[in-house]
């Protein structure tokens, strides 16, 4: 039968007594479907389209309050994920830009910001980016995420975590294999400021190494990828912390290694532990930076984003085997090893150990290739201030 004009429709029918009352008990007065009901829903709808379509096709999205998702950072971490490290998470505020891939974006890229319940700083931010020297990962990035006190993930994976960072690339097997002069694409995530501390927080560090593996395997999923990232905590090694029974000819662990004279550097040095993509001493961690750094990245997808500095830096370095430079406070060199492209860096950031570079630059590089299998190399290095 058809309604006539004065008969209310379906939609406007009043509800029984009693399911009205449970509705108007439940729905307050900001609830959302109080908000969107008559013709108030269409504009709403579309102020807030807008809104989250952002500056420059970017859609930010802020979850809190009655729009409060149980999962943040793109689906990947619950409430009870949050627990750990959060006073209070069902609290913690995030925004969110939604994870982009597409022919014209180099690689997929999004962010996620997680606050505190109480709003006074960012307690944690996590990145999709794809690693690029262009972008300064070979040094700002590096400085952080490449850093002694991380500990690799290991199992194959290529990705570390500490107490305050952690990253992981996303598998070869979703994205491809980068080529020799792209870096991995990584998520990574960085918890409060740069921690120097000399003992580790290995609990904070587990979580950090999970939250990571979460972070992955959720932004894989969303690129249409399968297969997952086994909880990678069992098998982690005790987190690096400073040796004071360093001798002075075998510097950073390295037999063989000395400054000469038996002259002992100036700080006790913080060594990766255990097998992983890059093998990094620091010495005097003071902020994001160490006063003095040897690193031998042996993973060719990372030694990609190093490509850049080894071939601008300073004045060149001579070999068959590869090639690099030194300058007053870097040494840099690129050689081609059994398992792909390795890098060997001596940096300092400290003026008064400035000539320490040239006395352990080619010592360094010739003992890591040695251990590698990809030596021997001889480096020649040329006068300071000599022709490029």
């Amino acid at each position: 039968m058809s309604s006539t004009a004065d008969e209310p429709s379906r939609d406007e029918r009043p509800l029984p007594a009693e399911r009205e009352l449970l509705s108007e008990r439940r729905l307050r007065w900001w609830h959302w479907r109080r908000l969107l009901r008559g013709r108030v829903r269409p504009l709403l709808a579309a102020g807030l389209a807008g809104v989250l379509l952002g500056v420059g096709g970017t859609a930010w999205q802020t979850q809190a309050g009655p729009f409060a998702s149980d999962e943040v950072c793109w689906g990947a971490l619950s409430r009870d994920d949050l627990a750990p490290m959060f006073r209070e998470p069902e609290d913690v505020k995030a925004v969110e830009a939604p994870v982009l891939h597409g022919k014209r974006l180099d690689g997929p890229t999004g962010n996620c910001q997680l606050t505190n319940s109480d709003g006074d700083e960012w307690a944690l931010t996590a990145r999709v980016h794809r690693l690029d020297d262009r972008a300064g990962d070979d040094g700002t990035w590096a400085d952080e995420f490449l850093s002694a006190r991380l500990t690799p993930l290991g199992g194959g994976l290529l990705g570390m975590a500490s107490d305050n960072r952690a990253w992981l690339a996303i598998p070869d097997g979703c994205l491809g294999r980068p080529g020799d002069l792209d870096g991995p694409t990584v998520v990574d995530i960085a918890r409060g400021g740069w921690i120097g501390d000399l003992e580790p927080r290995t609990e904070e560090r587990d979580w950090m190494a999970r939250m990571v593996v979460k972070l992955v395997n959720k932004v894989s999923a969303d690129l249409g990828c399968t297969g997952t990232i086994a909880d990678p905590v069992e098998r982690l090694p005790k987190a690096a912390r400073y040796t004071r029974t360093e001798k002075p000819d075998a510097l950073c662990g390295i037999k063989g290694l000395s400054l000469g004279k038996k002259r002992k550097p100036d700080y006790y040095p913080v060594i990766t532990n255990g097998r992983g993509p890059v093998r990094t001493c620091d010495r005097g961690i003071t902020g994001s930076q160490p006063k003095q750094r040897l690193m031998t990245v042996e993973d060719p997808r990372l030694a990609a984003i190093f490509g850049r500095m080894a071939l601008d830096e300073g004045d060149r370095v001579s070999s068959d085997a590869g090639l690099g430079g030194i300058g007053p406070n870097l040494g840099v060199f690129r050689a081609r090893c059994q398992t792909g492209t390795t890098v060997f860096l001596v940096q300092v950031n400290d003026s008064g150990m400035s000539a320490d570079v040239r006395t352990l630059f080619p010592r360094y590089v010739e003992a890591e290739a040695a251990r590698l299998g990809c030596g021997p190399l001889k480096l020649k290095l040329p006068q300071p201030g000599g022709s490029r």
